[in-house]
């Protein structure tokens, strides 16, 4: 809790020169690496984001999602996240190819045939990719969590609507 307090204090402090907000949605696949990929198979993304774009290029995005995975085995896992990404776009405009690199705050919740348990903690995302014009767009997303000697990875592609 402290850390999602602490990635929204960071995201509001940060100037908005003349920056509305935009408001949208995104979906996609979340294919699982590491040790996640030991307890699920690719699971269905869901979520929410708030957009500022900035001058040249720089932008913020914050979102919350909300994963989905197949069951492996019998075991279930289910992650709720809350995050804030640095955007910039390589032309220094509002649509083409962009970076990011972020903070995510997830919480992942496993359930195998005999318990569950649950973990959270801070994350590292990177990825790229394509607005397409002002509305729509297409990412790549690499998130990373460590919880209690595992490490719980994710490649996330899917596409965003910006209202």
């Amino acid at each position: 809790m402290r850390t999602t307090v602490a990635i929204l204090i960071i995201a509001g402090a940060l100037p908005l020169p003349a920056a509305e907000p935009h408001f949208g949605v995104q979906g996609g696949l979340s294919v699982p690496v590491n040790d996640l990929s030991s307890n699920a198979y690719i699971g269905v993304q869901a979520g929410a984001h708030g957009r500022w774009d900035f001058e040249h290029g720089h932008g913020l995005m914050v979102r919350g999602d909300m994963t989905l995975y197949a069951q492996n085995g019998g075991t279930s896992v289910t992650d709720l996240a809350v995050a804030a990404d640095y955007t910039y776009h390589l032309e220094r405009r509002l649509n083409g190819l962009y970076l990011l690199a972020g903070l995510s705050q997830d919480s992942y919740h496993t359930s195998y045939s005999s318990y569950s348990r649950s973990d959270s903690g801070l994350g590292l995302d990177l990825g790229a990719g394509y607005d397409l014009d002002h509305h729509l767009g297409l990412q790549a997303r690499y998130v990373t969590h460590s919880y209690s000697g595992l490490t719980y990875s994710a490649l996330n592609l899917g596409a965003t609507y910006t209202f």
